[in-house]
């Protein structure tokens, strides 16, 4: 009976992990399809965030009806990321045609830096051209970027389109819950999780955009402050950026840097800058973000890296972003259920995992 047990034990465990590679391959495959489907639900989340906050202004919330709120909210949204993807569409070109005479200020820099140690290095555009044509074709490179811009206009309408039909889906909700579950208890226990994780994943995103909008204000401040060449496009990039956990925020750093070097030299400047950039990122990241954000994910950090590395895998820069917020709400359903319970509980940062029970029981106190 035992040796049965054990073979059972195996062979669900070889069954679940060809399910995770056979769903792996699957949200991979559909991706041009889901990633409208999950944008949009998360601007949905955001929309209804801002809503929320809108809504605690004193007399706002007298004057402004909800519907026109929800309205507002959509309309200022949209016409804010119309306007940084047509942000984008016009400082790309410059920043990449910019390039080369960087890399000529940045060439003198490591070549002082090399004479310092009596070492012979020489770095010109021409060897970092050849460097990075003989790995990259970077002209594909461009041109897929470009047209990625410009056809973003339209994702980006099919995305709000989807995110308005999940608000106008949430007043039928209540229905289809209804007809679902008959029964009274069942019912509480599927809105009580449908409650958890739409707070926990809105709260996080609607959040995470707030501090993510003010880290951009604060850099394009500092790169103001050192006359930093294209101060916008690196703020923009930075807020963008520092979606992505733990390496985001300092990959958006390195390029504003290197421009830097390229731009200033080696200077008690670049010193500065670095040092001013160093601060915002771990102040906000290390002290302000997790006060607003409180045991919001409650993912391990070994998790939060695996998680990043396999949306990444499966969905790109999109599920770099994503991979926070995907990896909790799996995590959120699966603490709901006994027999995936266990292994909720291993992907939190504390073994706290909600309880579908305990949160019937603290509603009802």
């Amino acid at each position: 009976m035992t040796q049965t047990n054990s073979y059972l034990r195996l062979a669900t465990a070889c069954l679940a992990v060809i399910a995770v590679i056979a769903f792996g391959w699957f949200l991979n495959a559909a991706q041009p399809i889901i990633i409208p489907i999950v944008l949009g639900a998360l601007l949905a989340f955001l929309m209804d965030g801002i809503s929320r906050i809108l809504a605690r202004i004193p007399y706002y919330s007298d004057v402004v009806p909800s519907w026109l709120r929800m309205t507002l909210t959509t309309v200022v949204l949209f016409v804010v990321l119309t306007g940084l993807i047509s942000f984008f569409a016009r400082n790309l070109d410059p920043v990449v045609r910019a390039i080369p005479a960087y890399v000529t200020g940045l060439s003198v820099a490591v070549s002082e830096i090399a004479a310092r140690f009596d070492v012979e290095f020489e770095l010109t555009w021409q060897s970092v051209d050849r460097l990075i044509f003989d790995n990259i074709d970077v002209q594909w490179l461009i041109r897929y970027i470009l047209n990625s811009v410009s056809y973003s206009a339209g994702y980006l309408a099919l995305v709000f389109l989807y995110a308005v039909l999940f608000l106008i889906e949430r007043e039928s909700i209540a229905v289809k819950v209804a007809a679902i579950t008959p029964d009274e208890q069942s019912r509480q226990d599927v809105w009580h999780t449908i409650d958890l994780i739409t707070d926990q994943i809105g709260t996080y995103f609607t959040t995470k955009t707030m501090i993510n909008v003010v880290l951009g204000l604060i850099c394009w401040l500092i790169f103001q402050m050192f006359g930093l060449e294209f101060a916008a496009f690196f703020a923009v990039t930075t807020a963008i950026f520092n979606y992505i956990p733990y390496v985001g925020s300092w990959i958006a750093m390195a390029l504003p840097m290197l421009f830097a070097v390229g731009q200033l030299g080696l200077s008690w400047n670049v010193f500065w800058l670095f040092s001013l950039l160093s601060a915002a990122q771990f102040g906000i990241g290390y002290f302000w973000e997790p006060r607003l954000m409180g045991r919001s994910m409650n993912l391990s950090p070994v998790i939060v890296m695996v998680s990043l590395a396999s949306w990444t895998a499966i969905w790109g820069p999109i599920g770099a972003i994503l991979s926070v917020i995907l990896t909790s709400g799996i995590m959120t359903i699966m603490s709901f259920f006994e027999v995936t319970r266990p292994m909720a509980i291993l992907l939190t940062n504390n073994g706290d995992v909600p309880s579908r029970r305990e949160e019937l029981s603290d509603a009802a106190d």
